[in-house]
């Protein structure tokens, strides 16, 4: 009964906030990022609170292009605190509806979210939840949510989170200055592929020394 309390708390501080800034929300709706930045560059805690609010939405409901997000963010803050405040708000996020959805509305989400999802999650785990950050061909909010109704550990998902965001977003943060297009051409794909199988090489070798170092000692 607390945490849907304290969930109905957060929701109404949140819906709050937005309408308090209705007009800067509906600009970031209307994908007006001349008028937001320039909004955004003269109250930078405003800048953070915005940021990270969009950032929640956007791994909730997943309405927001995440490229918009990170256009505002490197635009205010430069290249290099861009992109890791970008980061570590959507790994704070994610790790937000994760617990939400584990905790306050999993038979809701059980109800509605198809067989299918829920097989690959529970299937494949972190390479699941990796792989969707780097390749995002499924929604984050889909990826949180299935995760959350899983049984894939908070560890497991925090750290597929924030390892394929690293990745991912870097090359994100790059597309405002011009250096890579929205169409993210082969070469990006192909380096991302390499990395995504590098670190999935690696994955299942530790995998496999834990297996094997469980079994020697519990025989």
């Amino acid at each position: 009964m607390q945490k849907k309390i304290l969930m109905l708390l957060v929701l109404l501080i949140v819906v709050t906030f937005i309408g308090l800034n209705s007009e800067l929300f509906t600009m970031i709706w209307n994908s007006d990022l001349e008028s937001v930045i320039a909004i955004l560059t003269e109250n930078l805690l405003l800048t953070f609170v915005v940021t990270f609010v969009l950032m929640i939405i956007q791994n909730s409901f997943t309405v927001i292009p995440l490229i918009l997000l990170l256009t505002i963010n490197v635009t205010i803050f430069g290249f290099a605190f861009g992109y890791l405040w970008s980061w570590l708000t959507s790994v704070v996020a994610s790790g937000t509806i994760f617990y939400a959805a584990r905790h306050w509305f999993q038979s809701l989400i059980l109800r509605k979210m198809g067989t299918d999802s829920q097989d690959s999650v529970k299937d494949h785990g972190f390479m699941y939840v990796f792989t969707g950050r780097i390749f995002p061909f499924i929604p984050t909010s889909l990826i949180n949510l299935a995760a959350g109704v899983s049984s894939v550990t908070f560890k497991d998902f925090l750290m597929a989170t924030a390892l394929g965001n690293l990745i991912y977003f870097f090359f994100l943060s790059l597309i405002p200055y011009g250096i890579l297009s929205v169409e993210m051409n082969q070469y990006t794909l192909i380096v991302l592929g390499f990395l995504l199988l590098t670190f999935f090489l690696i994955y299942k070798r530790f995998k496999k020394k834990k297996n094997l170092s469980l079994f020697k000692k519990n025989r």
